[in-house]
């Protein structure tokens, strides 16, 4: 298939007319930010696991049970268990009201802020440890192709009807 620049691109949304190609344009740049949304979950940290279904628990077994300093919740009351960082990365996209620019942002959700505070940046304590802007550096050129690829394909789409 062969390769269209963004100014053949641009130039096709606007013969579409603005409210096709806003929709398109967002399909596309959402579609096409789901290979960084996998490759920065796969890279979030996780932590021990501090629960246990132990049959020598206190509860039978039945229900978790914590080693301190666990169970941590965050601020809304949320249990936060290994992987809850990984579980809360999302993406989120706002359009501009002429419909030609579309910002689609990827970062963990407000209660999973310590994944980024403190993990990707660092502490006075802790050295950085970057996750997140490796993993989205790595996933670039296939978010550019797939974005391509399907945009191109949803203005034929909205071209052939």
């Amino acid at each position: 298939m062969p390769t269209i620049g963004y100014k053949e691109l641009d130039k096709k949304l606007r013969m579409m007319g603005m409210a096709a190609g806003g929709k398109a344009l967002r399909s596309a740049a959402m579609t096409s930010m789901l290979p960084a949304l996998k490759a920065t979950q796969a890279a979030a940290p996780v932590g021990n696991p501090p629960y246990f279904y132990g049959p020598g628990s206190k509860t039978g077994g039945k229900y978790f049970v914590s080693k301190d300093p666990y169970p941590v919740k965050t601020y809304k009351g949320n249990l936060r268990t290994p992987g809850y960082a990984s579980r809360n990365i999302s993406r989120k996209s706002l359009i501009s009201r002429d419909k030609r620019t579309v910002v689609v942002m990827l970062a963990p959700r407000k209660e999973a802020f310590y994944a980024i505070n403190f993990y990707e940046f660092g502490t006075s304590r802790n050295p950085a440890r970057p996750w997140f802007e490796p993993a989205f550096a790595a996933s670039i050129p296939d978010v550019d192709s797939r974005f391509r690829t399907q945009l191109k394909r949803l203005i034929d789409k909205a071209a052939k009807a």
